[in-house]
């Protein structure tokens, strides 16, 4: 029996030695726990929008478009928008909307492939193109993005999803993404559920109210013109004019008043509040058209900064915006980046192909026409030179961007380094559109001008070694 005794002594004494050695030994331990947020230095690479139709990985001995790469996949995450869907039309079993953004948008699952090869982690699906293929687009384009493990946000099945920060894991922390649109389709908004009815599916909307107001003069004009045309004027010129489908109220002056819908503000900024508690870093990106204002060189429109400060006070790190396809300025706010508009990454919208027929019948096409017939058609080409003279394609800034690479120590922005875009303005439709380093004079033009657009703000932006560099550092 002693000697029983003495094994199982011996015993629980050399499991008891393993069992501290595995907590105390370096061999064994758990990797030391990360810096906190407030002292953790992190990137993130953000760009525009994607209009993406056409695979790339072909170009990986292209030095300028794997310049790019090489940007999205050194920073800690990257982040685009998405504004097109991703599935096979023989596959898919929904039907092309009447509402749509603007055009069809679609592409094969390959293009979001290649994305994720790229180096993209993180995707806003909120925006104007989410629906062009309805409700049951949108759940096939996130079902295919869930296949590729990459983060989505702002789209679901309800409002309350749309709005759910969607979360990254990296080694440096945990990002979280909220996505949002303040320019879309009715038919896309998402819906909140009742307690007797189900939430409807959609995108995590923005709505935007807005109330045209007239000076007493002008008023006047229209309450003749209205009551000319057969319609109703109430009696008190105090109240408010009904003309079409648009409301004109009398006011002080000539103006547009416009309000954020307050169900819509308090979802989002919950959600941001939320993430700030749930996340290490917290990154909002938002599609919207109305950003843009008559120039680059004209503030943004009061009620979305207003809007975007508040954002920022509720946690978020960094405000990104695309959608007016072109570039706009940067402002820092109490240490926190706001791009005004990222401009786009991929434009390859000229080989869009096939697009339902209503597209075709908004240009005067008939049933014979082809693809490159409407595109002709939509951008007004000249017989003589060949060249287009409206839309995007006779615009060169549409096509020129940058990859922004904001550099973070905690919770405040110490650099942003500017990688100039070109999507080759000049080339023929089907090798145009696809992003590259920009050549050293075109690089200058685009970081100037966009320094110039950042002034409006009080950011100051220098052009050093090729790129765009702004270096305030940490406050």
């Amino acid at each position: 029996m002693k000697n029983l005794r003495d094994r199982r002594s011996a015993r629980l004494l050399f499991l008891t030695v393993i069992f501290v050695a595995g907590v105390t030994s370096p061999a064994t331990r758990a990797a030391e726990p990360q810096l906190a947020a407030s002292e953790a230095t992190w990137s993130i690479a953000a760009t525009g929008d994607a209009i993406m139709t056409r695979q790339v990985r072909c170009f990986e001995g292209d030095q300028g478009f794997m310049g790019l790469v090489k940007r999205l996949r050194e920073a800690d995450a990257a982040v685009i928008n998405l504004e097109l869907a991703l599935f096979r039309l023989w596959e898919f079993k929904g039907y092309p909307q009447v509402e749509n953004g603007g055009n069809w948008e679609l592409a094969s699952p390959e293009v979001g492939g290649d994305l994720k090869w790229m180096g993209f982690d993180l995707y806003n699906y909120a925006n104007n193109h989410t629906t062009d293929y309805g409700v049951e687009g949108m759940v096939e384009t996130m079902r295919f993005l869930d296949s590729l493990n990459l983060v989505h946000a702002g789209a679901g099945m309800t409002a309350g999803e749309a709005a759910q920060a969607k979360y990254f894991e990296t080694s440096k922390g945990r990002f979280a993404l909220v996505g949002l649109a303040t320019s879309f389709t009715p038919m896309s908004r998402a819906g909140e559920p009742r307690p007797e009815i189900k939430g409807r599916p959609g995108i995590n909307a923005l709505r935007i109210d807005s109330t045209i107001e007239l000076a007493p003069a002008e008023m006047a004009e229209l309450r003749k013109v209205v009551k000319a045309v057969g319609g109703r004027v109430p009696d008190s010129e105090k109240e408010a004019v009904r003309f079409g489908n648009t409301t004109v109220s009398p006011g002080a002056e000539n103006r547009v008043v416009y309000k954020l819908n307050a169900r819509d503000e308090d979802r989002i900024l919950r959600s941001i509040r939320n993430a700030a508690r749930q996340a290490d870093f917290v990154i909002v990106y938002a599609h919207s058209h109305d950003i843009a204002g008559p120039s680059g060189l004209v503030p943004a429109p009061e009620h979305l900064r207003g809007f975007i400060k508040k954002c920022l006070d509720a946690g978020a790190d960094m405000y990104a915006i695309s959608g007016p396809h072109r570039l706009r300025g940067i402002e820092i706010y109490r240490g926190k980046p706001i791009f005004y508009s990222l401009g786009n990454f991929f434009m390859q919208n000229e080989t869009i192909e096939p697009t339902p027929d209503d597209m075709y019948e908004g240009y005067g096409l008939g049933g014979d026409a082809l693809a490159a017939d409407l595109y002709d058609k939509r951008s007004k080409i000249d017989p003589k030179s060949g060249l287009a003279t409206a839309y995007y394609s006779a615009d060169p800034e549409a096509w020129e961007s940058v990859v922004a690479v904001p550099e973070f120590k905690g919770h405040h922005v110490s650099a942003i380094k500017l990688y100039p875009v070109d999507m080759g303005f000049s080339m023929p439709r089907s090798q145009k559109g696809t992003p590259r380093l920009a050549s050293p004079d075109l690089g200058k033009k685009i970081i100037d001008r966009l320094a110039r657009m950042s002034e409006v703000y009080g950011t100051t932006i220098a052009f050093k070694d090729g790129i765009g560099v702004w270096e305030g550092g940490a406050k």
